[in-house]
């Protein structure tokens, strides 16, 4: 039996390998009670289903847990699926974390430094001072270097947020180039605080999963009170200042479809949606990419509504 992760997973394999429990479902047929599950590691998810189900399994077994299952790899209405033989709650020594839990290709000390060298360019001494009260703070720069920043769609990772931030930032500051009027202060505070909310929006054990908060409040309003809080604790913070802002973060989501409180109406605010749009699109179409080896068609993505094109592979190009 082999150990293999879900990207690696064929038809007919036979494993024993870890999974976080993504989804469980118990459900009723003619012989009993069966469980039908979707498991996820660092590389992806897969459904899976049980037959016999013990009682851990039908009573304990909770979605977020780690577990360790034995099984073959099937297909049913054309996809992957893993028969369950056996699954039992896996021991914290048993399985290294990150084939667990997806993280950043970047190291903590990269998207720190990166962060921190946005931060050096930013010439307002009140943005300046809002910025730094945030990443002064230990708590929340460990959080903001730690966090995701998508359950699934876009760096649905551990430090996907810095890294998402850092890249917004960069490219805001790349297109200003050719646009004297930009204010790059402004473009910076919001490539960085666009997606900040995310902290307290996603919680990331061994899956990524919305926290209550961020269902009923969501990351846009969440960052909002944060910044205003901040900005309320520095002596004569300029109230315009404070609402340029708070637009370009509010109205980062482009259109009032999308969820976002107000449509982009300053040129910065515009920018870093559009950085946004750029980013996250393509941070999804590389996770696309990667699962299909970098050729040919994709499955249809849903989210956007086509397939996806990767061109040919080499031995096939003329």
């Amino acid at each position: 039996m082999e150990n293999k992760q879900v990207k690696d997973l064929v038809v007919e394999d036979k494993i024993t390998s870890f999974f976080a429990v993504r989804k469980k479902t118990v459900r009723e047929y003619t012989k009993g009670q069966y469980l039908t599950l979707e498991l996820g590691d660092a590389t992806g998810r897969i459904n899976a289903v049980m037959w016999e189900p013990d009682q851990f399994c039908l009573t304990e077994l909770a979605e977020g847990m780690v577990v360790k299952v034995r099984g073959v790899v099937g297909e049913y209405n054309n996809r992957k699926q893993i028969v369950i033989n056996l699954m039992r709650l896996a021991k914290e020594d048993e399985y290294p974390l990150d084939q667990i839990l997806a993280h950043s290709s970047q190291s903590i000390e990269q998207r720190r430094a990166r962060i921190m060298a946005l931060v050096e360019k930013i010439e307002n001494s009140y943005i300046r001072q809002l910025v730094e009260s945030f990443f002064n703070d230990d708590k929340f720069l460990n959080d903001y270097l730690t966090a995701a920043a998508g359950k699934l769609w876009h760096h649905a990772y551990i430090g996907g947020l810095s890294e998402h931030s850092a890249n917004v930032a960069e490219l805001a500051l790349r297109a200003s180039v050719g646009y004297d009027f930009l204010n790059k202060d402004y473009l910076i505070f919001g490539g960085l605080f666009h997606d900040a909310g995310k902290i307290d929006q996603y919680s990331t054990g061994m899956v990524i999963d919305y926290t209550d908060e961020g269902r009923l409040v969501g990351h846009i309003c969440l960052v909002d009170h944060w910044i205003c809080q901040r900005a309320e604790k520095i002596e004569a913070f300029p109230e315009k200042l404070l609402m340029k802002l708070r637009h370009i973060i509010l109205s980062h989501q482009g259109e009032l479809e999308y969820a976002t409180p107000i449509v982009p109406q300053m040129p910065e605010a515009f920018v870093v949606y559009y950085c946004d749009e750029i980013d996250s699109k393509m941070g999804a179409i590389e996770r696309i990419r990667e699962r299909h080896d970098a050729k040919g068609w994709s499955d249809y993505v849903s989210l956007i509504n086509r397939y996806l094109y990767f061109g040919e592979d080499e031995s096939d190009k003329q």
